[in-house]
């Protein structure tokens, strides 16, 4: 489990060698220590107490996999909730099922137009549904509206926003007709690294009962496959002092070329995390973007409708308060 808490620290403050790393280590975190002391200009020591420092100091929360599961037959579910009728013991009873459920490998608290939000992975729409009905027969009394969409492609991209740095790598986790196969011995070793993508091979196989050599092979595998795309750091944003935004932007035009200039736009802004493509989503362009105030994100909106006169119609944010569970083999 995740979480964004900031009692540890307050604002603490990164210096230079910090943010050189957190970017390293996105999409990079099992880089050896070696590898990402040439990437940040740090000694492999210096390297090892920085990353153990911000561990410690609950700068970084979690590394996990990104893991890309539609290549297994699943969809990329997603459900937003506002809730009603809630006491704290009522609102952390439903956290708590949806956090544990086998089938949600992320889940956020938010604050605007939605309270909740999850993403579960679905092998088709009638076991999406089956999902569905399950948490409206438990907690419909306390739901007030919900939203569920199906995304096709869901865009990472590195953290930049601390670095300013405007150039990323990309990972999509998207639909797809290819279909890859994984074993038992699969399966154990992305639950370890679910929970730790960090961890040592030599660890990795005293857990599950294998060698390191074995458990090596079988990660290279599924990375050159394109199974595991990727290896990120959950990044306490909130102790940082960033404010996490989703950002939903109707456009007066439908015309795919003018949604995919704006996308590219977006690619190149440092803010930018996350842009989500898919059928039923809330607007017409689905990004998140992390930012250092209020008036940043309204200087990243007035930049984009004076870029684009005329195609931007209207937009509306909710702001991500706290991320409970990155998972995403749950199973």
């Amino acid at each position: 489990m995740v979480s964004q808490n900031s009692s540890k620290i307050d604002n603490y403050e990164l210096d230079l060698k910090d943010r050189k790393l957190l970017f390293a280590l996105d999409f990079h975190s099992r880089d050896s220590l070696s590898t990402l002391a040439k990437k940040v200009g740090l000694s492999k020591q210096g390297v090892d107490y920085k990353i153990n420092n911000l561990l410690n100091l609950g700068i970084i929360k979690q590394f996990y996999p990104v893991i890309n599961m539609p290549k297994l037959g699943y969809m990329y579910s997603r459900i937003s909730l506002i809730m009603k009728n809630t006491n704290r013991e009522k609102y952390n009873e439903i956290l708590n099922y949806l956090t544990n459920h086998k089938r949600v490998f992320w889940i956020m608290t938010l604050y605007g137009d939605y309270d909740l939000f999850f993403i579960s992975w679905s092998k088709n729409i009638t076991e999406f549904k089956q999902f569905k009905d399950e948490i409206e027969d438990k907690y419909g009394d306390y739901i007030e509206i919900r939203h569920e969409a199906l995304a096709t492609d869901v865009i990472h991209l590195q953290n930049r926003y601390f670095l300013g740095q405007y150039a990323t790598e990309e990972i999509h986790i998207k639909d797809t007709e290819e279909r890859i196969k994984i074993d038992e011995m699969d399966k154990k070793i992305l639950r370890v690294v679910c929970s730790d993508a960090r961890a040592s091979l030599v660890n990795i196989a005293k857990l599950i009962g294998t060698t390191p050599k074995v458990v090596a092979y079988r990660l290279k595998r599924m990375q050159d496959i394109g199974f595991i795309e990727g290896y990120r750091p959950v990044i306490n944003h909130v102790a940082l002092g960033y404010i996490y935004y989703k950002l939903l932007l109707n456009l007066n035009s439908t015309r795919k070329k003018d949604k995919d200039t704006i996308t590219a736009y977006l690619k190149s802004n440092p803010a930018t995390t996350y842009i989500v493509e898919g059928i039923g989503l809330k607007a017409d362009i689905d990004v998140e973007v992390m930012v250092a105030s209020e008036q940043e994100l309204a200087k990243l909106i007035f930049d984009l409708r004076f870029k684009f006169p005329g195609l931007i119609r209207d937009y509306k944010t909710s702001i991500y308060l706290d991320t409970l569970k990155i998972e995403y083999f749950p199973f």
